[in-house]
């Protein structure tokens, strides 16, 4: 059986009946491995294409960094990269495709929220992002053109005006997204499971797959419990490949992420502080982010260093950042505390990959797992059903591209975090 993470989202959200583990031989279409945001908005869209999906999840939908995030619905990229930056990794039309797929994510996720009667806490106020120094501030201003031309809804927001949408005294101007938000991603995973098997996708849960091998003109997939024939699989693992691609698992950088709940806030400041429940995401290396839980909590979080007890120190850390930044706040407990692990990639752009003929994979969210999966899970639907052929496809699809010294690569997020941090207290002290 799954075992539990720990999250505040686990503990708000009614228990949901688990799927039962692949059980004998079957044989579909194609075979979907990972039940996070990516690969339910995926087979909920390849079995409404008409194909016949099975689904595989070594735990439960949700169980991996979809169902432990923040929750923040950001119909953007990283603040880093703008269209000139995609336009060379990927090439014009291909930037233009991602970047209008981005622009759109945000819709994409609330509707189908409207559409299955998701039941998920969804707020689509908005998602803020403010700058942390005046640097910052002029090179978001900088962004913003960048972004309505790219489709984004977002507008600029001054220093009084961001003070007043989110009750933080102190902020520089920044930008607001407009069709951005807010969900519990746990309750929406859980959501997607149904609509996808309301749709006719076969999912298999406590089903983690052993063995892949070429099996004639498909592919055999082995479980613990069975086994699928199929002719296409599509990997939607993101950072919990395993060891059963390395190709895969060395194509992405992984980066552990810990976030907290604090206690039930009084109803006082719940009126005050983020009172539209807008969240908020800054322009910090080491970003600060903010949003309210639907029982009135306050969630926040980051990445930790490498020590010992990181769980302990991750409550203690975030605490202290917390009523650092927010002045005002009665002194934090952190009642909830839970992590997980996110794929990124050099250029935090994500990868369309293949593998080998039938085997395919998608991955590196890079931190914005909500929107844009749920948006490129509705494209490759129909590419799974060979309605879209690969030079129309949104992403290019490429062969799988290991990071270069990985080994020290994948270290690179706790080992910079120190130095990150110091730059950003600099900056907002000096710049």
């Amino acid at each position: 059986m799954t075992e539990a993470t720990g999250s505040l989202w686990e503990a708000i959200i009614p228990p949901a009946p688990p799927f039962a583990p692949l059980d004998g031989a079957v044989t579909a279409d194609v075979v979907i491995v990972g039940a996070g945001f990516l690969g339910l908005s995926a087979a909920l869209h390849a079995a409404m294409a008409g194909l016949d999906v099975v689904l595989l999840e070594s735990h439960q939908p949700g169980f991996g960094a979809s169902g432990r995030n923040t929750g923040f619905v950001v119909p953007s990229l990283k603040a880093s990269i703008g269209p000139a930056d995609v336009v060379r990794a990927m090439g014009e039309t291909h930037a233009d495709r991602l970047l209008r797929l981005v622009a759109g994510s945000g819709a994409e996720v609330f509707g189908l929220i409207a559409r299955h009667g998701i039941d998920c806490g969804a707020v689509q106020n908005g998602w803020l992002q403010p700058a942390h120094s005046r640097q910052a501030e002029a090179a978001l201003q900088g962004r913003l053109p960048r972004l309505l031309q790219a489709g984004v809804d977002a507008d600029w927001l001054d220093r009084d005006a961001l003070a007043a949408r989110t009750g933080i005294a102190g902020l520089h101007g920044g930008i607001r997204i407009a069709s951005g938000g807010q969900i519990t991603p746990l309750a929406y995973a859980r959501g997607l499971a149904r609509a996808a098997v309301a749709a006719g996708v076969r999912l298999r849960g406590d089903s983690p797959v052993t063995a892949l091998i070429p099996d004639g003109a498909g592919w055999r997939l082995s479980t613990p419990g069975g086994q699928v024939r199929a002719r296409r699989v599509l990997m939607t693992t993101n950072a919990l490949i395993g060891d059963l691609l390395p190709d895969l698992r060395a194509s992405v950088i992984p980066a552990r992420v810990f976030q907290i709940a604090t206690q039930v806030m009084p109803e006082s400041l719940r009126r005050s502080l983020l009172p539209d429940m807008a969240p908020v995401a800054d322009t910090r290396r080491h970003t600060f982010a903010l949003r309210w839980s639907p029982d009135g909590r306050l969630v926040t979080g980051g990445m930790v260093p490498p020590l010992p007890g990181r769980m302990a120190l991750a409550r203690q850390q975030f605490a202290r950042r917390l009523m650092r930044l927010v002045p005002g706040l009665p002194p934090i407990r952190a009642d909830y505390a839970w992590t997980g692990v996110i794929a990124g990639t050099l250029d935090f752009l994500p990868r369309m990959m293949r593998l080998a003929p039938g085997l395919e994979a998608a991955i590196g969210c890079n931190g914005r797992g909500v929107a844009l999966t749920t948006a490129l899970g509705r494209k490759l639907g129909p590419w799974l059903a060979g309605r879209i052929p690969d030079d129309d496809f949104v992403l290019p699809v490429t062969a799988a591209r290991p990071v270069p010294f990985r080994r020290i690569t994948g270290l690179g997020p706790d080992l910079i975090l120190p130095v990150w941090s110091a730059r950003d207290a600099f900056e907002a002290r000096f710049r």
